[in-house]
């Protein structure tokens, strides 16, 4: 029988131990980040915007974006780091594009031929500049625990310009101490993003959600320093959970 000396044993050790310092390391799921992506979401306060027909919303719908919060958010977004301008811009046309619907043949850009000349004459018309919360739809509930209802914001009618790509974007308006509303998330998310009943001190936990065809995408989103941010993602597929990047 072959014998194996005490350097063979020790280069073997070493290969053993560089195989495992070079294999990549998969991070560990949180076992609280896992009962929050199984959380269902909490009911929200409108319809599903699906289904909507281009109408005047009125104040008394639970899912009303009262114009005062819309036209907040507009601004604010002006200051809203990387994506803030684009979105802006885009909620912009949304709104425009929107209040032209509802006119119909009144507007007087119904003769307008392509993107750009329609755009200039909305911008000469003022179209949908006032009327923006008509474009927005939001689930209304408390999300920072002052007992005042916040608004997780979403477009009505799925603008393109908005909403590509089998995704949408949303806004979180929060209540303030002194009155008024302050932008606390602005992104091109998940198809969905939702609160759940979940908290960290005091503050509700979103999520955003996408389902895809090998498993689901589950991204959960904490209250830091008065803005939303990602905290963790987790993969969901027939395996289990496991971690992926934010």
């Amino acid at each position: 029988m072959k014998q194996y000396g005490t350097p063979a044993i020790l280069l073997g050790l070493a290969s053993s131990l560089l195989l495992l310092a070079c294999t990549p390391k998969t991070p560990q799921v949180a076992a609280e980040d896992i009962r929050i992506a199984k959380l269902e979401p909490l009911a929200v306060s409108g319809p599903d915007r699906n289904i909507e027909k281009v109408r005047v919303v009125k104040s008394s719908e639970p899912d009303y974006v009262p114009e005062p919060v819309a036209q907040a958010l507009l601004a604010q977004l002006k200051q809203w780091p990387k994506t803030g301008a684009e979105l802006g811009s885009a909620l912009n046309t949304c709104s425009a594009q929107l209040a032209v619907k509802q006119l119909g043949d009144k507007s007087a850009c119904r003769e307008a031929m392509g993107e750009d000349e329609e755009t200039a004459c909305h911008k000469q018309h003022g179209y949908g500049r006032k009327t923006v919360g008509q474009a927005l739809m939001a689930d209304h509930r408390d999300l920072n625990g002052d007992g005042v209802k916040d608004y997780i914001i979403s477009d009505r009618y799925y603008c393109q310009a908005l909403s590509a790509n089998q995704g949408a974007v949303y806004f979180v308006m929060l209540s303030q101490p002194k009155g008024g509303y302050q932008l606390a998330f602005a992104d091109w998310a998940a198809p969905t993003l939702y609160a759940v009943d979940a908290k960290v001190d005091g503050k509700a936990v979103l999520v955003e959600r996408i389902a895809k065809l090998d498993g689901a995408t589950t991204r959960i989103l904490n209250l830091v320093d008065a803005k939303y941010v990602r905290k963790s993602c987790l993969f969901q597929d027939e395996h289990g959970y496991s971690a992926c990047p934010l």
